[in-house]
């Protein structure tokens, strides 16, 4: 499924942080899609409910599903 600017969508992941200090969620985490795939990239930038930074994570189309 491809995703748009805005979409609410929902890990499939867990999220680990990814330096000392960064945000970690679990598989199941709401968020809104902040960035679409570049060619030849294939990654969504996804900003997830609760981060404090706002700061994109970026996830696979496989990682991410739309949310309810």
């Amino acid at each position: 499924m491809a995703h748009e600017i805005a979409d609410r969508v929902r890990t499939l992941i867990d999220l680990s942080a990814g330096w000392p200090g960064a945000f970690s969620a679990p598989a199941g985490t709401e968020g809104t899609v902040t960035g679409l795939p570049i060619a030849p990239g294939t990654s969504y930038g996804v900003v997830l409910d609760g981060d404090p930074d706002q700061f994109p994570a970026s996830f696979e189309p496989d990682e991410i599903t739309a949310a309810d």
